[in-house]
């Protein structure tokens, strides 16, 4: 239920939280994404691995706003700047 708030109001996570978060999912969505690999497509193991991978990418969107984040080989959270210092 949404209460009548967006969802920016409700956003409690700071840039440093969410760039920490991300960096600490790096090597889990690493480790799913190769084992997708060893995994027969179509298998209920592939499709939930699958998820998991999909919800990593979809945190970073909320996060960042770049679901793309880890599809980049040198990348950091790159914070969107909100304009909160003097605009």
């Amino acid at each position: 239920m949404r209460h009548g708030h967006s969802r920016k109001s409700r956003r409690l996570m700071t840039p440093e939280i969410a760039e920490r978060l991300l960096e600490s999912l790096r090597p889990t969505r690493q480790l799913l994404t190769r084992t997708l690999a060893e995994i027969p497509i179509g298998d209920p193991e592939y499709r939930q691995v699958d998820r998991v991978v999909q919800e990593i990418d979809g945190l970073a969107r909320i996060l960042i706003g770049d679901e793309t984040h880890y599809f980049r080989e040198d990348s950091r959270a790159r914070i969107p700047d909100t304009g909160r210092d003097g605009e």
